[in-house]
């Protein structure tokens, strides 16, 4: 699996052993994920490019995330975690370091009409202004609820881990068919493990079937937190080709996340 076109992994997390979490995080690992080890795994899977995503037990200290792409600035770009008080010249700052997203993880959360706040449309409006976009992580069938409450705002949203669907797919899908009718929604081929489901090729084409084939992305997942045991990177990278095809798979792993997060 030599890279011979590039390819980029839109989905990964670093994080020192000891740096301390936030106040109520809900795990933290006891161990490292570099970001050298993370790389040293891309060529034997074809990947060239990686999208690193800030890790919900920092909250908003987006630091270890921010020298990581210091390393590779050309190779890497970020997803950040921000409050809703982040100003434009803030959000310049994280531009020129390589960011090109936020992100809400928002298992736990009771409430998601919260993002329907003046607070929360306007950041998103900022965003927008940056030409990045938000990826959210939701509990398992809740896409439609975060949905109606981003209805106001003009911002492009990633749905990390297959949009996280119940049991019954098609009120997910449905509310991100709909979405999509206002603006760019992605779906994030990842971590089918984190979802209620079993078969990640049947999600993967729902998620094709509801936003297209021109808005899907791949994340590894990697270092796979709480899930660990029996992972390997190289069979995470072919996994996609068993649930979409090879030959849209290269699409998905260059045409779409190059657009996505401004690579080239």
């Amino acid at each position: 699996m030599a890279p011979a076109i590039p390819a980029v992994d839109c989905h990964a997390h670093v994080f020192t052993a000891d740096a301390p979490a936030i106040a109520g995080a809900r795990y933290r690992p006891d161990y490292e994920a570099t970001l050298g080890a993370w790389r040293e795994q891309w060529a034997r899977a074809g990947i060239t490019h990686g999208v690193l995503v800030q890790p919900s037990f920092f909250g908003t200290d987006n630091r270890e995330m921010l020298a990581a792409i210091a390393e590779a600035p050309d190779r890497l770009r970020g997803v950040a975690v921000i409050d809703h008080g982040t100003h434009d010249a803030d959000i310049a700052r994280l531009n020129a370091r390589g960011v090109r997203a936020i992100r809400l993880n928002l298992m736990g959360v009771r409430d998601y009409t919260e993002y329907a706040s003046a607070a929360w449309r306007g950041l998103f409006e900022r965003v927008a202004r940056a030409s990045w976009h938000l990826e959210a992580l939701v509990e398992p069938g809740r896409a439609a609820e975060l949905a109606r409450s981003l209805a106001q705002s003009r911002i492009d949203v990633v749905f990390d881990h297959f949009a996280n669907p119940a049991i019954d797919m098609a009120p997910t899908f449905d509310a991100l068919r709909a979405l999509a009718k206002d603006r760019n929604v992605w779906i994030k081929l990842s971590a089918p493990y984190r979802t209620v489901h079993r078969d990640a090729g049947a999600l993967a084409r729902h998620a094709l079937d509801a936003v297209g084939g021109d808005r899907v992305v791949w994340g590894s997942d990697w270092p796979w937190t709480r899930h660990e045991s029996g992972r390997d990177y190289v069979e995470s990278r072919r996994l996609l080709d068993a649930w979409i095809g090879a030959e849209r798979a290269r699409r998905v792993l260059w045409d779409n996340a190059a657009a996505l997060y401004r690579l080239d």
